[in-house]
């Protein structure tokens, strides 16, 4: 079960937000529902695949995600994450205008502004008004940062998408196809056309960016490159890196930690 750290429920809409830090162990799992407020989540540690009817996201520590009211929404936690979630009411989001996306699902890039402000939120150190601010500056953010798109699209087909978590959750990277196949229930000229079918990436291709993913959680947590490259089979720091930079236009180093950390709940 999760365990909830702090949970502040909205009861004066003048004050218009509230916030949740919940830790989950890997495997669990946050049954379909919706919010009547805007929720910004963000996992201080972790890897998270939230999921929507149309559209899944992988969202590392790197990322938050931005999900607007009444959008009915699940996720699955990939690895131990610890989850902070900012919940806004409609005429909080309503000051903020023009927040032109407020009504779609994107991801957003975790800057290091947008760190300090959800750290803000979850600190006593700051008046209630004081936090008020932050969190309408945390909108307005919202609405000037650049969309990112999702590093890691998911199989549709149930099969696959059960073959797919298996491989993230049990780092299953030099797997051969043909077993996956078997154990998917399908030939292996099935599974790799339905692949493609479904994340519009060759099961190999596919593969490669869920290693990538992956690497995220251990960056984030300040393993160093030359572990993570071994723990995830690259043949070396070199190749690591390569691969990282041909998906992600960055250097794994631009992942580790910042020295100082996250705030503490």
């Amino acid at each position: 079960m999760p365990t909830i750290i702090d949970r502040t429920p909205i009861h004066d809409d003048a004050i218009g937000w509230s916030r949740g830090a919940i830790n989950y162990a890997r495997g669990e799992v946050d049954p379909p529902h919706h919010h009547a407020q805007g929720q910004l989540l963000f996992a201080t540690k972790g890897v998270m695949l939230v999921e929507t009817d149309r559209q899944r996201w992988v969202i590392p520590p790197q990322r938050a995600l931005w999900i607007p009211p009444f959008q009915e929404h699940t996720y699955s936690v990939l690895s131990e994450t610890a989850l902070r979630a900012i919940w806004f009411s409609p005429s909080l989001i309503a000051l903020c205008e023009p927040f032109t996306r407020k009504e779609e699902v994107h991801v957003i890039m975790a800057t290091p502004l947008f760190k300090e402000l959800i750290g803000g939120l979850f600190s006593a150190g700051y008046s209630q008004a004081s936090q008020r601010t932050m969190a309408v500056l945390l909108l307005e953010i919202l609405s000037e940062t650049q969309h990112i798109s999702a590093e890691l699209p998911m199989p549709v087909d149930e099969r696959l998408q059960r073959t797919a978590r298996e491989i993230i959750a049990n780092n299953l990277w030099d797997m051969p196809m043909e077993i996956l196949a078997e154990r998917a229930a399908m030939s292996e000229r099935t599974f790799s056309r339905l692949f493609i079918k479904d994340t519009g990436f060759s099961f190999r291709a596919w593969r490669q960016r869920a290693r990538i993913c992956a690497s995220l959680d251990l960056l984030a947590n300040g393993i160093p490159v030359k572990q993570v490259a071994w723990m995830l089979g690259f043949s070396g720091q070199s190749s690591f890196a390569a691969a990282f930079r041909s998906i992600l236009n960055a250097t794994p180093g631009e992942f580790l930690p910042e020295q100082k950390g996250f705030p503490a709940v």
